[in-house]
């Protein structure tokens, strides 16, 4: 059984359909639980999916890289590698060729208590300031009124960042990902955040369900293994194998 490497760059080998390829993903080292790099290890939600993929294509090889959002995403629009955690969006679509979604991501949105406000959509974030990750966007809805002016955005390098500066009011709205268990697990990862949950508060409706690709930057010429790779995808959907996976990650109900 092949196991998912952490370093390896994209070679390919062999002619014809019968060719083997090597290919590095890279993808972020701070979302937890989603994906996310601890004591040198990547762990997380798509990484687990990624290692049952790489199990599936026996043709092929798959390797991971976890970097800042930001650094990652430089390296696969270079087009140098492949890129796991993607949005979609008009401008992307340019550059990469998308897989079958991996993962459907809820991005909640953590205000301060007593800041509560109601969203009814993208013009209810009017004149506020929203804490994201650096290089990172929610697809077109959201890039059009951030070009429009309708919110402002302050980026940064993961979720204790963003919650702190919530905190010290320099941001109004923290968008956190993937949904509450991303703002369990970055409570319990700084220490100047543990036992503050009762300062935050998630407001009802989430700002969207994204989902999760892998990108493959059309320079690579990489489209018989995305074939693969997504038919891999939806057999792994359908015969519950991936969702499986992903509820392992879910919250147990207390007793």
């Amino acid at each position: 059984m092949k196991t998912l490497a952490l370093l390896g760059m994209i070679a390919l080998l062999g002619l014809g359909r019968a060719q083997a390829i090597e290919v590095e993903v890279v993808g972020n080292d701070y979302s937890v639980p989603k994906i996310y790099n601890e004591q040198g290890e990547a762990r997380g939600i798509l990484v687990d999916i990624l290692r049952y993929l790489d199990r599936e294509l026996p043709q092929d090889t798959l390797s991971l890289r976890l970097y800042p959002w930001a650094r990652a995403y430089k390296l696969a629009e270079s087009g140098q590698v492949a890129i796991v955690g993607l949005s979609l969006t008009k401008e992307r679509l340019a550059i990469f060729d998308y897989s079958e979604p991996l993962f459907y991501d809820e991005v909640v949105m953590v205000v301060r208590k007593g800041r509560e406000f109601e969203f009814t959509g993208i013009e209810a974030l009017s004149g506020k300031r929203l804490g994201i990750g650096s290089g990172g966007t929610f697809g077109d809805d959201f890039e059009q009124a951030r070009r429009s002016g309708v919110f402002m955005v302050d980026e940064d390098n993961g979720p204790t960042v963003r919650l702190k500066k919530l905190l010290t009011g320099r941001i109004d709205v923290a968008l956190i990902n993937p949904g509450r268990a991303g703002l369990n697990a970055a409570l319990k990862r700084d220490p100047a955040l543990i036992g503050r949950e009762d300062d935050f508060s998630v407001l009802d409706r989430p700002l969207k369900r994204d989902a999760n690709y892998l990108g493959v930057p059309k320079s690579l010429k990489l489209g018989d293994f995305l074939e693969r790779f997504n038919q891999a995808v939806r057999r792994g959907y359908s015969n519950g194998a991936i969702p499986r996976l992903i509820e392992q990650y879910q919250p147990r109900p207390t007793p």
